[in-house]
């Protein structure tokens, strides 16, 4: 009768050997799905970069991604919320929400908090810079550090009655936006100049808000209400 042995250690590991190696041969991982528990990503010291999946958070556990910097800070969230809306935030190293959406209105963002320009009320009422020049005359200037690729500005735009002009956005007296944009006789409107800005990210600039008179005897008026950077 034959007897099953033990297998022999030596020829144990080399069948091990071989697993492992055909292990090794197999396809890489190309997409998996993730319905419970936490993956990680961590440096060759253990140190977690990256965390996805069930995530505890604020005393309860969210589904989502936390990224982590060498010093174990969070930098990034994305998490899901109860209303299905989400929630992503970028944190300074102190711990700060620098840049995050609004979930309660879920519109727009949270953080950073913008700020508005407010117009005395008399130059609401009649724009502070006046021309009478056929050629383009300096109103105001917008100074900044570039960080969109194009410059809004939003004007009050007056002319008296018989009298119309044009206006536009120029820097060091060459126009950037792509034509002037026309005042009408009489008009007392706000109107939108938006305008491509040169020069690198962060670059500081200085854009010119010009304003000419091209008919009529009266005088044209403008007025900065604001301005921002926009998107191409």
């Amino acid at each position: 009768m034959k007897v099953n042995q033990p297998e022999d250690l030596v020829a144990r590991i080399k069948r091990l050997e071989n697993e492992v190696a055909t292990l090794k041969r197999g396809s890489s991982l190309s997409g998996a799905v993730l319905s419970r528990g936490t993956v990680e990503v961590q440096t060759d010291t253990g140190q977690v970069l990256q965390r996805i999946g069930a995530i505890p958070w604020a005393g309860t556990t969210a589904y989502g991604a936390i990224n982590f910097r060498a010093n174990g800070t969070v930098a990034a969230i994305i998490f899901d919320t109860a209303d299905g809306a989400g929630y992503w935030a970028f944190y300074d190293e102190q711990g700060n929400p620098c840049l995050s959406n609004d979930t309660v209105a879920n519109q727009g963002l949270a953080t950073p908090y913008l700020p508005y320009t407010a117009t005395p009320w008399t130059q609401v009422l009649t724009a502070p810079e006046v021309t009478t020049l056929g050629t383009f005359d300096q109103m105001a200037r917008i100074s900044g550090h570039k960080q969109n690729p194009y410059i809004r500005a939003y004007l009050l735009t007056q002319a008296d009655v018989g009298t119309t002009g044009e206006v536009q956005l120029a820097i060091g007296g060459v126009a950037i936006t792509d034509a002037p944009t026309p005042i009408p006789d009489g008009a007392n409107m706000y109107q939108t100049v938006d305008a491509p800005l040169p020069g690198d990210h962060m670059a500081i600039f200085s854009v010119d808000v010009e304003a000419r008179r091209l008919t009529g005897a009266g005088s044209i008026r403008v007025g900065v209400a604001f301005s921002s950077g926009r998107q191409s």
